[in-house]
């Protein structure tokens, strides 16, 4: 397009250009110097498989005392996508240069990017950093001076034991932070609790990372705190409190090592979705009767639950329930009969090995329109009186390995979707015109097999 040498003269015939994509041309060994592009506010470059350096070509550094050295003067929103064989990033300028660079860029978003070892620090005013699939030395150089942050997402990034202090401490108005799929993240802060953020951050997500043990006592003090998220951390085997949060939180998930769930959850009165998932040291959940905003609840996969908490007789809100997946030493599904079943539309039931029936008390959720079964293995046959669900329009039938029959055409007039997966038996009595069970889903509108 045009070279370092041509840029001044030949750029202002690109004057107007607003958007860029550079995607997939892979002989190409230098990027395009269009730093001096006036208008230029969306630049995505993908796959570029034979661009190993991003050098001061890229933004078009004149020395000349005519030239007032504003490169990118409009760039709002930077994306690197699949750059696999990408191992440097320079800075525009010398260090004794002066200048400006991308006094506009809000949004950076570098995703595996695998071989990148070097990369700016001057990002005066980035809001959204999205980095995945680098390593930690990458991260640490873009991070170093950062202060307007409002997001940072971070995922997959090699040998991070924790989260940069100074990025940490200088982002006072950071509002959504995101890690995901970091390996060799042990802390969330190397010096406890040196957060920026107490007062703006809302939504905090930690997922798969298997050697996370520690959160911050700090946690309380998160006073804007909307969305809390921990999932899939195995070696995370203590929580702090939350009741400092307790007020504004509305979504919790927990999937963890923990015995204890945290302290301050029964005061969460504003929370409308609580998900606690693979929790396998978890004994007990504490009276959840004060959680009248409560929407959606997952109580999953807990091998050591000793009961259902108390209180749900007063979640008159709560539409989606996800349960199950409880000590496998019982040999009954644990008493629904405290759900409230005028307002649930979505039931999720979670079985194990031992169980060979549905739980009975299903039949009270008359205003179900969702039903999902899910690993019941010993049952081979449902239940006639799943007709009596008559609003039930969609049936989810998921790892039933000895599951064979079907209840009668009747029982199942209503529905307009069934979705039969891992079901081995039963996928082959409903095969379409020749399964045994076929003639009694025929009538229904869809029918998925897998």
């Amino acid at each position: 397009m045009l070279t370092s040498h041509d840029a001044r003269d030949g750029f202002s015939l690109y004057d107007n250009l607003i958007n860029i994509k550079l995607i997939g041309c892979k002989k190409c060994e230098v990027l395009p110097t269009i730093g001096l592009l006036p208008c230029l506010r969306d630049l995505y470059i993908e796959g570029m498989d034979n661009v190993r350096s991003i050098g001061t070509e890229f933004y078009g550094n004149y020395n000349d005392g005519g030239y007032d050295k504003i490169l990118f003067p409009c760039l709002k929103s930077l994306q690197l996508w699949f750059m696999g064989n990408l191992v440097e990033w320079t800075d525009a300028m010398e260090p004794t240069t002066t200048g400006t660079v991308f006094p506009c860029l809000k949004n950076l978003t570098i995703r595996f990017c695998e071989q990148l070892k070097s990369a700016p620090c001057h990002f005066p005013s980035l809001e959204k950093l999205e980095i995945s699939k680098s390593d930690s030395t990458t991260f640490e150089k873009i991070s170093s001076k950062l202060t307007t942050l409002t997001s940072l997402h971070i995922e997959k990034i090699s040998e991070l034991a924790s989260v940069p202090e100074q990025l940490l401490k200088n982002n006072s108005s950071l509002m959504s932070l995101s890690i995901s799929f970091c390996g060799d993240l042990v802390f969330l802060s190397p010096h406890g609790d040196v957060w920026g953020f107490y007062t703006s951050l809302r939504s905090l997500k930690i997922s798969f990372c298997e050697k996370l043990s520690y959160l911050p006592d700090g946690m309380h003090a998160l006073r804007s705190l909307e969305e809390f998220k921990v999932s899939n951390c195995p070696n995370l085997r203590s929580f702090p409190s939350i009741k400092g949060v307790a007020l504004l939180l509305r979504s919790l998930t927990i999937s963890c090592s923990i015995e204890v769930l945290p302290t301050g959850l029964e005061s969460c009165i504003s929370l409308s979705s609580l998900e606690i998932n693979e929790c396998p040291n978890l004994i007990s959940i504490p009276n959840l009767q004060d959680l009248h905003s409560l929407y959606s609840l997952t109580i999953t996969s807990c091998k050591r639950l000793m009961g259902l908490p108390d209180g749900l007789d007063c979640l008159t809100r709560l539409k989606y329930l996800s349960i199950g997946g409880f000590c496998e030493e019982w040999d009954a599904f644990p008493s629904l009969s405290s759900i409230q079943h005028a307002s649930l539309e979505t039931l999720e039931l979670y079985g194990w090995a031992k169980l060979n029936s549905l739980p009975d008390d299903i039949q009270r959720f008359t205003a179900l329109t969702q039903l999902w079964i899910r690993n019941f293995d010993q049952i081979e046959a449902l239940p006639e009186w799943l007709g009596n669900l008559s609003s039930v329009r969609m049936l989810y039938l998921c790892e039933c390995m000895n599951l064979m029959y079907l209840p009668t055409a009747e029982a199942m007039q209503h529905l307009t979707q069934l979705y039969i997966n891992a079901c081995p038996k039963l996928k082959e009595r409903c095969v379409k015109g020749s399964g045994a069970e076929w003639l009694k889903i025929a009538h229904i509108p869809n029918v998925i097999l897998r």
